[in-house]
C-alpha cells in the first residue's frame, strides 16, 4: 500500500500477545464499537466536531491524520467506499444516528472526485484525490478498478434505503450516459473495463487480480438488478452479460495443485497467499446463504474459502515472532502477504496488519453464519484439514445444525474469529484507536495513526460476529 511511518506511543500500547489479554469480547464489544466508529467519523470531513482532517472537503473520507512519513492525507475511492459500506449501514439499521445529510455529503465528495477523475487518463480508476478534491497527479499505481466497483455497491444500496422514487435516487442513476449520474458512470466503467489490467488493493502488483474481479462481479450483478428497477433495461442486460463473464473467469483463481483460492497468478517472489483474497471473498458476499455457499463464486461458506483462509492463517504463525509458533486452533497475528517487506517505515519485514487480522475473524463469523441459516455444513476432502482444527478425527460428510460434531466444528470457528479480535484488542492503544499495522515481535503499533480502513474493517467484523453482518 502507501509508504509508512510508526506511530508508537508505549505508553498506550500493550506490548505483546503474552501481555495480559483485554476484558472479554462481550463485555466490550458495544462500547468498542462506538468508540471505534466516532474515531471513523473523526476522518471524515464534517462528520465530527472532534475531527482530525480540518481543510479536507466536506464529506471527503481521509484514509488517516498522517500527514508526514507516512503522508495519508488523501481521499481514495476503495477506502472511502468501505468506510461509507459501515456508515450506510448503520443509517440502513438506525444506529449510532447517522442521518441523510453525512451520506450524501460523502457521495457529492465522490461526484467530485469521479468529475476531477475524467480528465485523467485512467477516468473512474484514478485512486486517490487530494483532501479538497483535486486530482493527485503525482506518481502512482494507476488504474485501480476495484473503486468504481466497491462505490456503486454502496450508494446502489443507500438509494434502495432511502427508495427508489425519492428524488436524491433519480440524481444518482439516469440512463443519460451525458449526465454523467455516479451510479451509471461507476457500473458503465466496470462494465466496460473489468478486463483490463489493473493495480491491487496494495497498489503494487499489476495483473488481473481476484479481489478486484469479485467486487466487480458483485458491482454489476446488483447494477443489473438496479438498472431493471430504474428502467434502462438495455443496461441491465449488459451488465448480466459482463457480470457473467466474470464469474466464468474466477474459477481460475483456483489451484488445485496447492488446495487454495490464490490471489493472482504469475507475480514473481509471491505464492498468491494473500489477505486480498480474504477481502474478496468477504466484500463480494451479499449476506445471503445461497451466496455462502457457492463455490463458482467462492462464496465464504465455500471449501475453497475455508481451505483458503487455513493456509493464509498457518503462512504467519511461524513468520511473526508475536505468534510464537502457535498452532490451530488458536488465532494468529495476520498481514497483507507472507513476502511483503513493508514494514510501516519503508522496507525490510512485513508486519501484521490490524485490517486483515479483523478480515480474518470475519471470514469466519460470516461462514459460521451461513450455516446456521442453512442449517448443516458439509466437510469435504477440500475442508477437511480447515475443520480438523476443531476436531482432528472429523470425517468428510455432512452435519447437521444440532448434531454435536456441527457444534464443535462452528463453535471452534466462532472461538478461533473471537481470537483474532482479541489479538486486534491485545495490540491496540488503550483508547482503543487503531493505526495500519503492529510489530511482530513487540506488538506496538506502527504505520499511519488511526487508519480509517483499520476501524471500517474492525466494525464489520464485529457486526459479523453479533450475527447483523453488514451488506
Amino acid at each position: 500500500m502507501r509508504a509508512s511511518l510508526t506511530t508508537l506511543i508505549g505508553a498506550l500500547a500493550i506490548a505483546s500477545s503474552a501481555a495480559a489479554a483485554p476484558a472479554s469480547l462481550e463485555a466490550r464489544q458495544s462500547s468498542l464499537d462506538n468508540t471505534r466508529f466516532n474515531a471513523m467519523l473523526r476522518n471524515i470531513a464534517g462528520a465530527s466536531s472532534a475531527t482530525l482532517v480540518p481543510g479536507a472537503a466536506s464529506g471527503s473520507v481521509i484514509a488517516s491524520p498522517s500527514t508526514d512519513a507516512p503522508n495519508y492525507y488523501y481521499s481514495w475511492v476503495r477506502d472511502s467506499a468501505m468506510t461509507f459500506k459501515v456508515i450506510i449501514d448503520a443509517y440502513i439499521k438506525g444506529q449510532h444516528g447517522v442521518t441523510r445529510a453525512l451520506i450524501e455529503r460523502w457521495i457529492q465528495s465522490e461526484m467530485v472526485n469521479a468529475a476531477n477523475a475524467r480528465s485523467s487518463s485512467s477516468s473512474l480508476g484514478e485512486p486517490k484525490f487530494n483532501p479538497d478534491g483535486s486530482l493527485f497527479t503525482g506518481p502512482w499505481g494507476r488504474p485501480q478498478n476495484d473503486g468504481p466497483a466497491l462505490r456503486a455497491t454502496a450508494i446502489m444500496r443507500y438509494a434502495r434505503a432511502i427508495g427508489l422514487s425519492d428524488s436524491y435516487t433519480a440524481t444518482l442513476y439516469k440512463s443519460d450516459l451525458s449526465a454523467n449520474s455516479i451510479i451509471k458512470s461507476d457500473l458503465e466503467y466496470v462494465a466496460h473495463h473489468w478486463q483490463d489490467s489493473s493495480f491491487d488493493l496494495w497498489e503494487e502488483v499489476q495483473n488481473s487480480h481476484l479481489f478486484t474481479l469479485m467486487v466487480q462481479r458483485r458491482a454489476l450483478i446488483e447494477g443489473a438488478a438496479f438498472a431493471t428497477d430504474m428502467k434502462d433495461t438495455a443496461a441491465a442486460s449488459y451488465y448480466s452479460q459482463q457480470a457473467a463473464a466474470i464469474g466464468s473467469r474466477l474459477p481460475g483463481f483456483y489451484d488445485p495443485g496447492v488446495g487454495r483460492v490464490q490471489a493472482y497468478y504469475n507475480v514473481d517472489g509471491r505464492s498468491g497467499i494473500d489477505s486480498a483474497a480474504i477481502l474478496g471473498f468477504l466484500h463480494s458476499f451479499n449476506q445471503t446463504a445461497g451466496a455462502g455457499t457457492d463455490c463458482s463464486a467462492f462464496g465464504v461458506a465455500c471449501d475453497r474459502v475455508l481451505a483458503t483462509h487455513k493456509q493464509y492463517t498457518d503462512a504467519f504463525r511461524s513468520l511473526y515472532p508475536i505468534n510464537n509458533g502457535n498452532s490451530a486452533p488458536a488465532a494468529a497475528a495476520v498481514g497483507r502477504y507472507p513476502e511483503d517487506v513493508y514494514d510501516g517505515v519503508g522496507t525490510s519485514k512485513g508486519r501484521p496488519w490490524f485490517l486483515t487480522t479483523s478480515a480474518a475473524a470475519e471470514l469466519l463469523y460470516d461462514a459460521a453464519n451461513v450455516f446456521d441459516k442453512v442449517g448443516s455444513l458439509a466437510v469435504t476432502s477440500i475442508s477437511k484439514a480447515f475443520f480438523a482444527q476443531f476436531q482432528s478425527s472429523v470425517a468428510v460428510g455432512t452435519y447437521n445444525k444440532g448434531s454435536s460434531t456441527y457444534g464443535t466444528l462452528t463453535g471452534g470457528m466462532r472461538t478461533m474469529a473471537d481470537g483474532f479480535m482479541q489479538i486486534v484488542e491485545s495490540h491496540s492503544f488503550t483508547n482503543a484507536s487503531l493505526s495500519e499495522e503492529f510489530d511482530a515481535s513487540t506488538g506496538y503499533s506502527r504505520g499511519a495513526r488511526d487508519l480509517t480502513w483499520s476501524y471500517a474493517a474492525y466494525l464489520t467484523a464485529s457486526l459479523a460476529r453479533a450475527g447483523t453482518p453488514a451488506f
